[in-house]
């Protein structure tokens, strides 16, 4: 079980957020020249909206808006049916 970088604390990492999970997967993409985490909020209790500026080549900039929560209890869109 992994354990917090700092050699006073133990125990597990805290879970990512779904702000870090998405930059770490745009920014090994070619075209996204820096990402910047805007601003992070609490819509309701336990789901956090994380809004990210990816800045792109020629001056671009796309905006994202991403929510963490916990995983639904409906099944999600192309999953498997019976198993």
């Amino acid at each position: 079980m992994p354990v917090a970088d700092d050699p006073g604390k133990s125990g597990p990492l805290p879970a990512d957020h779904a702000g870090s999970v998405l930059c770490r997967l745009l920014i090994g993409h070619p075209d996204v020249i820096d990402i910047e985490i805007l601003g992070q909020s609490e819509i309701l209790d336990g789901i956090v909206s994380y809004s990210l500026g990816i800045l792109l080549p020629g001056g671009r900039e796309l905006y994202i808006d991403v929510e963490d929560a916990a995983e639904p209890t409906r099944p999600r869109a192309g999953a498997r049916r019976g198993a």
